[in-house]
């Protein structure tokens, strides 16, 4: 993704420090052919947005950091949430419904890793990211991958990386007595063309609670890369659910044609997703879902997406 650059203080000259903010963004509209006839939509294949991230260097190796992303309806110019496909299941604690951002903290960073509060994604639903061909996308059926998406008023730190490992903490501000109380961890592997991470989150007090355990990985070999993940979910008073995820991306030159497929004891549900870069910020796709879930029936919908 391009970004533009601009320049807005210098800040002590004698420590040469500078602070800095960029501008980043996604436009994307498409059509979809769904069971009740042709819809426009928006946000399908990552949402229409734009971010505004600013950091200074304060010196020592130390950064303050922050960031806010903007989520817009081309079609309507209606401030809509429809980023990623994540849909929150707690009021207060991840975002759900329509709102007019997401994504936004400050933080510090340096050789102890960094250190961010706000609201950001949950290390569930970034761990799921690597085990869908599709990223996740809101379009994507995806079945196992976490349900807990945007994380608000908390606490993440992320360790420096040693030796391609990484791990990730998370922690919500709500009260002690709170359902919306969530907390969660991470361990990924990042190393040549292996991705992994296991993650692990839990949402509510200890008499009620879901926990969630998230394995995902994938592999580039080259001419295909492959995905995997499997999820294991249990709420207090209820048995454990599970679900696995395959899935395959083949680049053809200038195209990408990716298949997923994933499956809980109930449910199977299967995708495929064409991309066509016309450029290296613009592109157009076709993408196709369908499942056993009244939810997912077969959808078929075409888009064009561009990135500056």
């Amino acid at each position: 993704m391009k970004k533009t650059l601009v320049a807005i203080a210098a800040v002590a000259a004698v420590t040469g420090a500078m602070a800095d903010a960029t501008i980043t963004g996604i436009m994307e509209a498409s059509i979809a052919n769904t069971s009740t006839g042709l819809a426009m939509g928006a946000g399908t294949n990552g949402g229409s947005e734009f971010t505004i991230a600013a950091s200074e260097d304060v010196g020592d190796g130390m950064k303050v950091f922050g960031q806010t992303t903007f989520v817009y309806n081309p079609n309507n110019t209606a401030l809509t949430y429809n980023a990623g496909g994540a849909v929150g299941s707690a009021s207060g604690t991840t975002a759900t419904g329509s709102t007019s951002s997401y994504q936004n903290w400050i933080g510090m960073s340096g050789e102890f890793g960094s250190v961010k509060v706000g609201q950001f994604w949950s290390n569930t639903f970034l761990t799921s990211t690597l085990g869908d061909p599709t990223g996740r996308s809101a379009f994507s059926n995806y079945l196992a991958g976490g349900a807990i998406g945007q994380v608000a008023n908390a606490l993440n730190y992320t360790s420096p990386t040693f030796s391609g490992v990484t791990v990730n903490y998370q922690k919500s501000m709500a009260s002690a007595v709170s359902a919306n109380q969530y907390t969660s961890y991470s361990i990924g592997y990042s190393n040549g063309p292996l991705n992994a991470s296991f993650a692990s989150g839990t949402l509510g007090i200890a008499s009620s609670n879901t926990l969630e355990n998230l394995f995902a990985a994938n592999y580039n070999l080259g001419m295909a890369t492959v995905y995997v993940s499997s999820t294991n979910s249990t709420t207090t008073g209820s048995a454990a659910a599970s679900t696995t995820g395959f899935g395959v991306a083949v680049p053809l030159g200038a195209a990408t044609v990716s298949v997923g497929t994933s499956s809980s004891s109930t449910v199977d549900n299967y995708q495929a997703l064409l991309n066509y870069d016309l450029s290296k910020r613009s592109r157009v796709y076709l993408h196709t879902a369908n499942g056993t879930t009244t939810a997912h029936l077969v959808t078929t919908q075409i888009g064009i997406r561009h990135n500056f």
